[in-house]
């Protein structure tokens, strides 16, 4: 079974009142990140995705796919992007009981290709994988 979604790419907030600037989550700026700030930009972007994901079926292994779009023409490591979304997708996809776990058992295949310029930051996720078939 294939399943496809359209997702915003996780954010950070950074500065206070008029300096309060949103800015894309990556790998680089992530690892800096303060431990409590870690923990609320996964929880908002698990909020963020969980319509998405509670439209999945339960899955035995899956191999997911993301095509990610950026807004502007800067140059950007796409493994820097994928790793948090990647990360929280899949601690979502977990704690929604979609996939049992998420080590090589279950997620049997990852693959990242760069989509192209877009009006906005997103990410279009597809998810192969052989369902759960449920007695």
């Amino acid at each position: 079974m294939k399943s496809k979604g359209i997702l915003p790419l996780p954010t950070y907030t950074k500065g206070r009142g008029v300096k309060k600037k949103t800015n894309l989550l990556s790998l680089n700026v992530f690892r800096n990140l303060h431990h409590f700030s870690k923990n609320k930009v996964k929880q908002d972007y698990a909020d963020t995705i969980r319509e998405f994901v509670k439209t999945l079926p339960k899955y035995k292994t899956i191999q997911p796919s993301y095509k990610l779009y950026f807004n502007n023409n800067r140059k950007k490591d796409l493994d820097n992007y994928t790793f948090p979304m990647h990360k929280f997708l899949m601690d979502t996809l977990v704690e929604e009981g979609i996939i049992e776990d998420d080590h090589y058992d279950y997620v049997t295949e990852i693959t990242t290709e760069f989509g192209g310029i877009d009006e906005n930051n997103c990410v279009v996720v597809e998810i192969k994988g052989e369902e759960l078939v449920t007695k």
